[in-house]
């Protein structure tokens, strides 16, 4: 399937945990409930951005926490992709994409096994998709910078955002289709590039303000923006 422009269709894929064992590295801060809080506003950011961005057609949220996200994006969805199209436009001026939540079956646990269901799910409907995963943990992205990795991607097969340190990643794009094993985990940039040149796929790593900077720890806090803070606190 491909979109408007004749470009293939771009699906978004969240993994999102639930709102227990979320942000436990922020558990000597805040509360439970403030982290809940925290990694539900975390969401319908990240969320909310990439329905806007243009070129986005389909925002897939996976997770084994149904009824979980599905509270926490109350209000921001409408159907999946067999569910029609939205009426009207977001405040970027782009038709908000689909939303779907996929439940990840328990005996598949794990992030990058999430990222295989999806995936699956996608290949069944649009083979010929552009997958975008992105981490449900980006206080800062803008439609902006998705609009920008979605331009890197049409240059290379597998697009690696790396996170502020330059060892992580927070996005990644790559065709629905290629023969490609997720590697998120300790030090993935590098494990991502070295899949895809094992695939004989040409990888770019692209870093902005926005994709770069996710909140895992104190310290990815203390490094916000002070706007960013304040949103997520209020």
């Amino acid at each position: 399937m491909s979109g408007g422009s004749g470009r293939p269709e771009v699906v978004a894929v969240v993994p999102l945990r639930d709102g227990v064992s979320g942000k436990s590295r922020l558990a000597a801060a805040l509360t439970p409930d403030e982290r809940r809080r925290l990694v539900a506003a975390l969401a319908r950011h990240v969320v909310g951005t990439l329905r806007e961005s243009d070129g986005v057609g389909w925002v897939l949220v996976v997770t084994a926490d149904v009824a979980f996200v599905e509270e926490v994006l109350a209000g921001l969805g409408g159907p999946g992709p067999a569910g029609g199209a939205h009426e009207g436009h977001g405040e970027h001026g782009v038709r908000p994409a689909s939303l779907e939540v996929l439940a990840q079956p328990a005996d598949r646990p794990g992030l990058n096994a999430a990222l295989d269901v999806a995936r699956e799910h996608v290949r069944a409907t649009s083979p010929d998709a552009v997958l975008l995963v992105a981490h449900a943990d980006l206080p800062a992205i803008t439609p902006g910078d998705v609009t920008a990795l979605l331009g890197a991607a049409r240059e290379a097969d597998v697009v690696v955002a790396t996170d502020r340190h330059g060892t992580g990643t927070n996005l990644l794009a790559l065709p629905a289709g290629a023969a490609y094993d997720f590697r998120f985990g300790a030090g993935s940039r590098g494990a991502h590039e070295a899949e895809a040149a094992r695939r004989g796929l040409r990888a770019v790593v692209v870093q902005h303000p926005g994709t770069a900077a996710d909140l895992d720890t104190i310290d990815d806090w203390d490094q916000l923006p002070a706007a960013a803070r304040a949103r997520l606190a209020g």
